[in-house]
């Protein structure tokens, strides 16, 4: 099987949540002076967009971009290593906001960013990029003496949730077959924040459904989960029933161990393990005419964030609230805004990601085509 489509997809995706908070208009109150303004995610990928520009003064449309500047992006793990700094310069202007550096930062390492704009101080922060990881599935089959649907469902070990975590879905379209964002995605997990909720809540989807899965074999429909002999399953999430659903993404905060929420996760004998669903198709596999696996229809995008970064995310959407309901008093949320550039604004963050299977219907062994959605 080849991922190698939805890796794609789920780039572009990434891209855009990186940049959904880059070069916002800043502007200061009367009287303080201008600030740099600095706003950069360091990723694995092999190209990195660093954006760059000064605050907007009362009446100042644009923020005005920056003039003379120099660029350094320090590995300092490595340079520990080596027993010498070992610099990064090479950023390139590609606008008059943004620079790019083809580097991939590696994961564990330790960095520091400095930049310097003609007529002002310097500014500097520093940040580490998170190790690579993935969720592990907390049931992966059902023969463990657990209810059918628990043994299906897209459950994850809590061990594995780093400090603050971001989860996307996509999906494949039936009709065109591209690849496209899950709208709304809900979780059990009690660190999940709110910045984004709908005010809408998870249902289940659609009626719980029971049947063998082969070929053109019945599907029965029922309002509550059943239980029943090999070959009879159900696949919808009774512990997410009710659970409040999310725009496009899940921004999730790891909670301590003694946290009250816990208490309510399923435990899986081995430990506790918290589901994930939403809006998506719940189909496992894309099959040919004679029962092929071609593709697997529905993907997570798992993203570690570095501390800093979660914090800044938090801060931009609820200040995107703020800025969508009221356009002036916007303007003087800027120092409620987390930022961890040292003499000026902004973000110096980090994030790795990774591509897992949704295994939200993983019985399923029929053709797309031949099952009732």
């Amino acid at each position: 099987m080849s991922i190698r489509e939805p890796q794609k997809a789920l780039a572009l995706f990434i891209a855009a949540f990186i940049l959904c908070g880059c070069v916002k208009d800043t502007t200061l109150d009367a009287g303080l002076e201008r600030k740099v303004v600095v706003e950069f995610v360091l990723t694995d990928d092999t190209i990195q967009s660093l954006y760059l520009s000064l605050t907007k003064e009362p009446g100042e449309k644009v923020a005005p971009p920056v003039q003379e500047t120099e660029i350094r992006l320090i590995d300092v793990t490595k340079s520990k290593e080596l027993n010498r700094e070992i610099v990064l310069n090479e950023f390139v202007r590609v606008s008059d906001y943004q620079w790019t550096l083809d580097y991939a930062g590696i994961p564990g390492h330790e960095y520091r960013l400095e930049v310097k704009v003609d007529g002002y101080d310097p500014v500097w922060a520093e940040q580490k990029i998170p190790e690579q990881f993935e969720l592990v599935t907390a049931a992966p089959g059902h023969d463990m003496g657990l209810p059918k649907y628990v043994g299906y469902g897209a459950f994850y070990t809590i061990d594995s949730v780093p400090e603050y975590l971001i989860i996307r879905g996509m999906q494949r379209n039936k009709e065109t077959g591209e690849y496209g964002p899950v709208e709304e995605l809900c979780s059990d997990y009690p660190g999940v924040e709110e910045i984004n909720a709908t005010g809408r809540f998870y249902d289940g989807n659609r009626k719980w459904r029971t049947g063998t899965g082969w070929g053109e074999a019945p599907f029965v429909y029922h309002d509550s989960p059943v239980e029943g002999t090999d070959g009879v399953w159900t696949y919808m999430f009774p512990n997410l029933i009710g659970k409040e659903l999310h725009d496009g993404f899940l921004l999730i905060n790891r909670v301590e161990e003694n946290h009250a929420g816990l208490d309510n996760l399923y435990d899986f004998g081995n430990g506790k393990g918290f589901c994930v669903s939403g809006s998506f198709y719940i189909n496992h596999g894309y099959y040919d005419s004679d029962y092929n696996l071609i593709d697997y229809d529905e993907y997570l995008l798992i993203s570690s964030l570095s501390p800093d970064y979660g914090r800044f995310v938090k801060d931009t959407y609820q200040f995107k609230k703020v800025h969508d309901g009221d356009d002036l008093s916007s303007i003087y949320l800027r120092d409620n805004i987390y930022s961890n550039i040292q003499g000026g604004l902004g973000i110096f963050g980090a994030i790795v990601s990774t591509v897992t299977v949704f295994y939200g219907n993983n019985q399923d062994t029929a053709p797309v085509s031949k099952i009732e959605l």
